[in-house]
């Protein structure tokens, strides 16, 4: 039989043919009123007896015989999609690529970020053959959106722009554009976006999200207001300004901290005003005494004009949460030029006042908005100088994230040095699991020695068991790579003797040997693909 071509009008559907068949069968070929479906080249002619019987029968026969064999649907009529463009960097080598296909099996989750990272620093791309898994991988999984992105090459930009489930990525990477992210994306990609913006044409951004935001929702204008933190700068003061009167909560305190960042800000200098007559020093020639005093009057509306909110659950007490927010938002440093004195020094009297949780706990909340190491030093010095029977909940975590990982280091080593073993009440435990990668090697080797002498105490054992493999994941993260050695010399000949914390010390010399080849394979000469 010759070979036909269906036209438009008379294209096969397999699928669909065969359903109506079925209705037509069901109901009896003189019953129902559909039309036969018409297969091509296989049509009885209409004036042969029995023809609509006939005709279902033979055209079920050919439909089932495609319908087993396979059907090639027509030609495809949409444009042709160019191909990627060629490649600008070098892929990762074989071993780098058994490592990362490893990590995407969910080996070692917790490096992956760190080992994208380094990628992209490297000038190192994703491998052709794992560009599906990774972004397949990372879609669901924000954290890892900028550092994929960066190292999916022009291949992997290409597949993404396929797969709308992808498209996140292009949101991400440095080189977004606003056709693919700003005016099609999701609210988070909307976000990235305009976070990557900020960072190589803040005035662009700026313009672009004064246009948008009266249209959005409230939590949306908080969202996107939140990126204009990237490049802050005293031009974007009307904006923030504008949004400090909001009806929304979340946007007024989205605002609020961005604007006493800004150099000169007329909001701080009218929260200054109000907080300079609340706390005052009293100096003569023996002593000198903090003054606190809450303020006079409740409050009301003129409060909200600068930020202050009614209540704040950090501060109990409606009056006390006043005075609060307003030492909270104000830079810690202006009191030390205020009063020519030490952070230190002024620590030490606030905590001599009846009002010395309220005082350190503004003060400490201050010092994170305002970034200032100093203080977040001197608070965090004053904490663990000694042991306090009740001391303030002072937000550590966050003030030791202020500080340049050095002086952090400097903050824990003698602590550790003062109390050299585990216990409950040791001042370096919580600390010393903040310092952030990369561990200097000072600081390692002092915590394995610490470690190698308290896992030789098998009656210890079961007493350190949590505190002790907790630092031991720690660890896996922070130590360097080069410093595996260091720590398999004094750790490795423990693993038999500490039933209690085999897996831990197990995981800590096995993370550091993968962490180490993952260093070795951005060096390694790049494979095909």
């Amino acid at each position: 039989m010759p070979e036909t071509h269906p036209t438009p009008e008379t294209a096969l559907r397999p699928a669909a043919d065969w359903q109506r068949l079925q209705r037509v069968a069901l109901l009896g070929t003189r019953q129902s009123p559909d039309e036969l479906p018409a297969v091509p080249g296989f049509t009885l002619p209409e004036d042969a007896p029995d023809h609509r019987e006939k005709q279902a029968l033979l055209s079920a026969g050919v439909l089932s015989t495609i319908r087993k064999a396979g059907y090639q649907p027509a030609a495809a009529t949409a444009a042709t999609i160019p191909p990627a463009a060629p490649e600008t960097q070098a892929a990762l080598g074989v071993s780098g690529a058994q490592l990362l296909q490893q990590l995407l099996e969910g080996q070692y989750p917790e490096l992956l970020p760190e080992f994208l990272v380094a990628l992209a620093e490297n000038q190192r791309r994703v491998p052709h053959q794992l560009l599906v898994t990774l972004l397949e991988y990372a879609r669901t999984r924000s954290a890892l959106h900028r550092p994929a992105a960066a190292v999916l090459g022009q291949r992997g930009a290409w597949l993404a722009v396929q797969n709308p489930a992808w498209q996140i990525f292009l949101a991400a990477s440095e080189q977004a554009t606003e056709e693919t992210a700003w005016e099609t994306g999701t609210i988070a990609q909307r976000t990235i976006y305009l976070e990557t913006l900020r960072r190589r044409a803040p005035t662009q951004a700026r313009e672009l999200l004064a246009a948008v935001l009266p249209q959005e929702p409230a939590r949306h204008q908080a969202q996107l207001l939140e990126t204009l933190q990237e490049q802050l700068s005293t031009d974007d003061a009307a904006l923030l300004t504008q949004y400090l009167a909001a009806k929304s909560k979340e946007v007024r305190q989205t605002v609020l901290p961005l604007l006493v960042r800004l150099p000169d800000s007329a909001v701080l200098e009218r929260l200054w005003q109000r907080a300079e007559l609340l706390v005052r020093l009293k100096s003569n020639l023996l002593s000198k005494k903090l003054l606190v005093e809450l303020p006079a009057s409740d409050w009301d509306k003129t409060w909200l004009l600068d930020g202050i909110e009614q209540k704040d659950s950090r501060f109990p007490g409606e009056k006390a949460a006043l005075l609060g927010q307003l030492l909270a938002l104000i830079p810690p440093q202006r009191w030390a030029e205020h009063w020519s004195l030490t952070p230190a020094k002024i620590i030490d009297l606030a905590a001599d006042t009846e009002w010395a949780e309220l005082l350190l706990t503004a003060w400490s909340e201050a010092a994170v908005l305002h970034q200032d190491a100093g203080w977040a030093r001197a608070l965090l010095e004053w904490l663990h100088a000694q042991p306090r029977k009740k001391a303030p909940g002072l937000p550590v975590a966050r003030l030791a994230a202020v500080l340049p990982p050095a002086q952090l280091t400097e903050l824990v080593l003698p602590l550790l040095n003062a109390t050299p073993h585990f216990s409950t009440d040791a001042p370096w435990q919580h600390l010393l699991q903040l310092v952030p990668a990369p561990w200097p090697e000072t600081l390692t080797r002092r915590v394995v020695e610490l470690l190698r002498r308290a896992l030789r105490q098998p009656t210890e054992l079961y007493r350190i068991q949590y505190a002790a493999s907790q630092l031991l994941e720690h660890m896996a993260r922070v130590v360097p790579a080069a410093q595996y050695g260091l720590c398999a010399e004094a750790l490795q000949p423990l693993l038999q003797d500490v039933p209690y914390l085999h897996n831990s010390l197990a995981r800590l010399l096995n993370t550091l040997h993968f962490r180490q080849q993952l260093a070795e394979a951005l060096h390694e000469p790049p494979a095909p693909g």
